[in-house]
């Protein structure tokens, strides 16, 4: 067992998503902590990650170059640089037809964002920069 509940380093409140880089380092979406903790493959802590950016991660996603986050509280998706910079963000809440119940999402091979909606029971495709694509499902 690694870690225990609570915001020092190496705890976690209430994780969410998580995923395994290209490194075999593990990246999970702190929800209640607000940050994206990092732990090596043997499972000792590395590092937070976006401590003043995020206000909900839910869920999180690593690229070559770059860190997702689905953030539940403004209903966003942020991309970082690996090394912390925040490059965009997609606001992906408030327009018809955007995502009012983001719960988890991937990125295919060309960036682009779907995201599950559980308040309308649909996934939603984004481009890279936030633009609704296409809907599956009503």
């Amino acid at each position: 067992t690694t870690g225990t509940q609570g915001r020092g380093e190496g705890q976690l409140n209430h994780p969410r998503g998580l995923c395994i880089d290209y490194n075999e380092d593990v990246y999970v979406a702190d929800s209640s902590n607000n940050r994206v903790s990092v732990f090596s493959k043997d499972l000792h802590f590395l590092k937070h990650l976006f401590t003043q950016q995020l206000k909900y991660p839910r869920d999180v996603k690593v690229t070559p170059s770059s860190v997702v986050v689905l953030d539940k509280s403004p209903n966003c998706v942020h991309f970082f640089s690996r090394s912390g910079a925040l490059l965009r963000s997609c606001v992906t809440h408030g327009k018809d037809g955007m995502v009012y119940g983001p719960r988890f999402f991937c990125l295919d091979p060309a960036a682009n964002v779907l995201i599950t909606d559980r308040t309308r029971h649909n996934i939603k495709i984004l481009s890279p920069s936030g633009q609704l694509m296409h809907t599956i499902g009503q």
